[in-house]
């Protein structure tokens, strides 16, 4: 199909960040992601890549109330000076980024979502995805980051890079998405507790209902869902694109990364597939 996107990587905060530490790359990570990114080109596998901002970004955003919106605030000036404050911040991971994946030969383009992208109470109402696959179409690598976007009824609003996935997935037909973060997949409980088990396969009806119940936990200073909102999307996706989008989530680096990108099966190595079963 001549508008099919072979693989959307999405680049997890936790995966590419110190999550716990202002501004710190994880930079032997993003290496990694563009070691892959050029395994899929060269296997002539067009791909679109979505990160996170992790510590980059965050902490900004949930100091200054960005999500709540200025509209809804008494300081209006200071949520706006904390929205210009968390787009600085995520500029600065996509420039490390965007960066790497030029020292690779990759053909990246920078993508930023504000003022191309709006919400409505943090629903996409506005999308540039048009001009994600026209870059696509030429050969290119888009590389969009979630960002601070103007929203209808707020002023402004948190725009994910989950929610841009799910907007992608919306609007042109996606073989697999991959979700790169820095545990092996989705387990039943947080994968910080000793009980924790990795779930191979989570299996989604024609309704979006899935065989098991997961527990999961969300960074204070995310404000943008964690592991849960990754679980969500993921389903959704699957559910309406009536299973012909399978999804997983995998650990950036490893083998199941590169099965998952590559070839859309994990291939019995550790990770998550989240697909339609009926």
């Amino acid at each position: 199909m001549e508008d099919e996107v072979a693989c959307v990587i999405k680049l997890g905060g936790s995966a590419i960040t110190q999550k716990d530490t202002l501004e710190t790359p994880k930079l032997k990570a993003i290496q990694a992601a563009a070691a892959l990114v050029s395994q899929c080109l060269h296997s002539g596998h067009r791909c679109i890549v979505v990160h996170g901002a992790g510590s980059y970004g965050h902490h900004q955003a949930k100091e200054y109330g960005v999500n709540q919106g200025f509209s809804n605030q008494a300081d209006v000036q200071r949520v706006k000076l904390g929205f210009c404050q968390t787009r600085q911040s995520v500029l600065k991971l996509q420039h490390i980024v965007v960066s790497e994946f030029l020292n690779h030969s990759i053909p990246a383009v920078s993508q930023s979502p504000c003022g191309s992208w709006a919400t409505d109470n943090g629903h996409v109402i506005q999308d540039n995805v048009s001009g994600i696959t026209s870059l696509l179409k030429e050969g290119f690598v888009p590389v969009i980051h979630g960002d601070c976007v103007l929203d209808k009824s707020k002023g402004s609003s948190i725009l994910s890079g989950d929610a841009i996935i799910k907007t992608v997935c919306a609007k042109v037909p996606v073989k697999r998405v991959v979700f790169l973060t820095d545990v092996a997949g989705i387990y039943d409980e947080p994968p910080n507790c000793p009980e924790a088990t990795l779930i191979p396969l989570v299996k989604v009806s024609s309704n979006g209902d899935i065989n098991l119940t997961i527990s999961t936990s969300t960074a204070e200073h995310d404000v943008t869902g964690g592991m849960e909102m990754k679980l969500n999307t993921a389903v959704e996706i699957v559910t309406s694109s009536q299973g012909q989008t399978d999804t997983f989530v995998c650990q950036l680096g490893s083998q199941a990364a590169v099965n998952a990108a590559l070839h859309g099966n994990l291939m019995e190595q550790e990770g998550t597939c989240i697909k339609r079963c009926d």
